[in-house]
């Protein structure tokens, strides 16, 4: 406690003339404490403060993270576009629209049958590759319709060989084009399963039906038509 001196005057009697003035120290009881700092948080207590510090970091760092895997995805989804533009532009480049934008070479007649015997003895050998190379010549030398037609036939095969089917389709549906060629109700029928193996029955089901509306008494239209009662679950 903290006392304060107090100057007061008082007046004392005349019988003591020579006192004047006295000093009286009184005590007021007021008690003046030291300032301290905010009183210490009871242990185990957070600071409000660097809780709402903390949190928004962890929210930060939360977001950091979330946005490099999202950059990791979008880098991959990336990658797999640019596999599917090249894969897609080596797919026109291979099929048979391709000679509608680039120059073809042609050949004479009978370099014409030399190619379609070397294609033939290339696919016998399961070098199919080769052999579409030798059947693309055959297309592009001066053959008869029929053995164009058979050629796209050929080339079509090599590629389910090479198990590129959606190409291959892309051949024998070529083949319909030269209606007198031998390979047409291969063409016909092949086509059919390649689309059923695709897992596309519809359009399996309309090959299936041509084969057998243009060949009605040939082996393969009775296949087709076994197919169809596959497609549709009859016996």
């Amino acid at each position: 406690m903290l006392v304060l001196p107090l100057m007061l005057s008082a007046q004392v009697s005349d019988t003591v003339a020579t006192a004047g003035k006295a000093d009286i120290l009184y005590d007021l009881g007021i008690t003046i404490e030291p300032a301290r700092e905010s009183a210490p948080l009871p242990k185990g207590v957070a600071n409000p403060n660097l809780v709402l510090i903390q949190n928004q970091i962890d929210s930060l760092l939360s977001a950091s993270s979330l946005m490099k895997t999202k950059i990791s995805q979008l880098e991959q989804t990336n990658d797999s576009l640019e596999k599917i533009v090249t894969d897609l532009s080596k797919r026109i480049f291979l099929s048979p629209i391709a000679a509608l934008t680039m120059p073809v070479q042609h050949y004479y007649r009978n370099e014409g049958e030399r190619f379609l015997q070397k294609g033939q003895s290339a696919y016998r050998a399961k070098n199919y590759l080769v052999a579409v190379d030798y059947f693309l010549k055959v297309i592009a030398s001066n053959m008869p319709p029929s053995t164009i037609g058979d050629a796209y036939f050929w080339i079509g095969d090599c590629y389910i060989q090479l198990r590129d089917e959606y190409l291959a389709i892309e051949y024998l549906k070529k083949v319909v084009e030269y209606p007198l060629s031998e390979k047409l109700d291969d063409a016909l029928f092949l086509t059919g399963i390649t689309y059923q193996k695709l897992g596309n029955p519809q359009m399996a089901e309309i090959f299936f039906t041509r084969l057998i509306n243009r060949y009605p008494e040939g082996n393969l239209a009775k296949l087709a038509g076994l197919e169809l009662k596959r497609l549709k679950g009859t016996d």
